[in-house]
This record gives structure tokens, sequence and C-alpha cells, in this order.
């Protein structure tokens, strides 16, 4: 009877702790979800994510997950569904995402190799494509709808020439490497993809024709209205404050991150025409 009575006394006094961590906010917190951009093939973009993913959940003291999704639209989606609290965007997908949900909430710009947070697109072709803008006339190839380097890029490169992208056959090809892949051996006349992501396939001859003006860069963004505004500080202040050897662990990320300037992303608005 002793025994059992202080095993109930056992017993209330744990439910009695549990309660207390819970009230004072020491409970475990709810893992986050993270979701990367899929500019280039799966395995590439989840090794270079995982790094990051791993850092920012020891910061945090939260587990993250990756949630790899293929589709921009689908990624945001999820997003605004509160499927997604932490996504990786490029500047136009980031700006269509802010415009129709305001709780995205930018934290931290990602610097390319160069250390700045801006980086081009190009128009790119086979060692026997056209050599300038102006003579292509055939088709071209797109990763996807919402790629900063897709419609966006096409239409104003085009444009500069004179040639009407509506007069182009096009298709989505899902991934960079893979319109890389299918320009190099003549499937398409010329495709658009990150200039960076080009010069990873020189050595298959693939040129570049023709580059954007420098675009703001891609970014991490937060979703408010399913993390805590500490969470989001946290985070902010992980990116922003990250030392050289904590960047020296990373993928992507390893040249540093900056502050989001919203001004920046102008450029992107003025030629959102082109995107369609």
């Amino acid at each position: 009877m002793v025994k059992l009575k202080w095993s109930g006394l056992a017993w209330f006094a744990a439910v009695l702790v549990s309660g207390q961590i819970l009230s004072s906010g020491y409970a475990v917190a709810r893992e986050l979800v993270y979701t990367p951009l899929p500019i280039e093939q799966p395995e590439t973009v989840l090794n270079a994510n995982r790094p990051l993913v791993s850092y920012l959940s020891k910061q945090l003291k939260t587990p993250i997950s990756i949630r790899y999704e293929k589709s921009y639209e689908e990624i945001l989606r999820l997003f605004k569904q509160g499927k997604i609290d932490i996504v990786h965007l490029g500047p136009l997908p980031y700006v269509i995402l802010k415009n129709s949900y305001p709780q995205a909430e930018p934290v931290a710009a990602i610097n390319e190799p160069d250390g700045k947070a801006t980086y081009t697109c190009a128009m790119v072709t086979a060692f026997d494509g056209p050599t300038s803008v102006k003579q292509v006339h055939r088709s071209i190839a797109f990763s996807q709808p919402l790629s900063t380097c897709g419609h966006l890029t096409a239409g104003y490169l085009l444009a500069k020439h004179g040639v009407k992208l509506e007069t182009l056959h096009h298709d989505y090809l899902g991934n960079q490497d893979q319109v890389a892949l299918a320009v190099v051996k003549g499937n398409y006349e010329v495709g658009t993809i990150k200039a960076a992501v080009a010069k990873k396939y020189t050595n298959l001859t693939l040129r570049i024709i023709e580059e954007t003006p420098a675009f703001p860069g891609f970014l991490l963004v937060a979703n408010n209205a399913t993390m805590t505004p500490e969470q989001i500080k946290a985070i902010s202040r992980a990116l922003l404050s990250a030392s050289s050897e904590d960047r020296a662990a990373l993928m992507l990320g390893r040249h540093g991150f900056a502050p989001v300037v919203d001004t920046h992303y102008d450029l992107i608005r003025q030629n959102m025409q082109f995107s369609r």
C-alpha cells in the first residue's frame, strides 16, 4: 500500500514538473521544415543544403527537417499553407510570394563567390549555336515557370534585341542542369540559366551568349505565421553573424550572408512583365 501511495505521489510530481517545464517554455521545440530551391539535380541540392540546416538547427536548438519539392509553385503553395517554415528562394519567387503572402519574412541574402549578394542569369547555347541573341529564332529551354533565370531573363534579353519570346517554342525541363545538358545536346537552340551554373558546363562546349544585369541574390525566408518572432530573429542573427569557421563548414552560405534590402528587388518588380 505504501509503495503504491508513493508511486502515485511520484507520478503526480512528474506531471507537475512537466507542466512547469511546458509553461516555462523549456518544452522540446516543434520540428521546423526547411525547403531548398530545386535549381540543380536533387542530390546536388540536398548535399548543398544539409550543412546549413544542421547549423541552423544547432543555433536554434530546434530540430529541422528538409522537405524537397521539385516544383516552385508547390513550394510557394505549401509555404502559404503553413507546411514549410523556412525556404530558400530566388528573387522572382520571393517577390511573387511576398506579393500574395505578407507573412513571408526575409531573414538573410546569400552571398555569391565574389562576396556579393547578387548574381546574373545567362542565355546559353551549344558550340555551334547562335552567336547573338538577335539570331535566336527557334526554341528555348527553361527550368521552371517561376525561375528568375526563366521567362523573366529570356524576355528581358530578347526584348533588348527586338525578338519576341512568344515566337519561340519553349519547354520546362525541371532544373538548370537539365537545361544545360539539353542545350549541349542540341535539343534546344538556347536556354536560360544562372551564369554560375552555365560555367560548370563550359567543358561540354556550352557557351554564354549574353548575361543579365546583376539581380539581387537568393535569400532565406521564414514563415512568421508558423514561427515565433524570437525564432526568426535567431535565424537572422545566426546567419548574419556566422563566423568564418562556421561558414567554412557550409556549402550554401560559405561565402557569407547579407541583410535583405527590399528596394534591391525593384529590378525584378520592374521586369515582371517578362515572367509570364
